[in-house]
């Protein structure tokens, strides 16, 4: 049995990842209280290679894309709330990497279509032991809501 440990150990510590998709274009995050707020936008193109076939005739932006956009806005910005960090824990072999520990609500009130400007609105707070909660509000740049989230953020995927 110690050997298979090892074995399975020895496997799971080369495991790597594919580079994510970008989930904003551009970001902007400050402090508020305990909490961190950030500002993303990310912008609906029929060229990027993601959506080729997602949605044949129509652009339409998957609403993963969401919350993946969470994960990596928050692992990106997490430097700029020392307190969150430590209230997270230590960073492990993958630094900030941070992943979905739960998904709490989605809601997807409209569709995200080809030239929309999603305006990310994410407000991060402590949840529980070595969790942060972010919740996300989304809305096209003409104002309509198309989105709202809340989940949970673990680092490296341990819940």
């Amino acid at each position: 049995m110690d050997r298979l440990r090892r074995s399975v150990v020895s496997v799971t510590a080369q495991w790597t990842y594919a580079r994510p998709i970008d989930g904003a274009d551009r970001i902007s995050t400050h402090p508020e209280g305990s909490e961190l707020v950030i500002e993303a936008v990310k912008t609906v193109r029929a060229g990027d290679p993601y959506l080729n076939g997602h949605f044949p005739g129509t652009t339409l932006y998957p609403a993963v894309f969401l919350l993946d956009g969470i994960r990596q806005a928050v692992g990106g910005e997490l430097h700029r709330a020392p307190a969150l960090g430590t209230h997270l824990g230590a960073a492990d072999a993958l630094g900030d990497w941070l992943e979905l520990g739960q998904v709490v609500s989605v809601r997807v009130l409209r569709p995200m279509l080809e030239g929309d400007q999603l305006c990310l609105h994410i407000r991060v707070s402590a949840a529980g032991p070595g969790a942060l909660r972010a919740a996300l509000g989304c809305r096209r740049d003409d104002g309509t809501d198309v989105a709202k989230m809340t989940v949970e953020l673990v680092r490296g995927g341990r819940s």
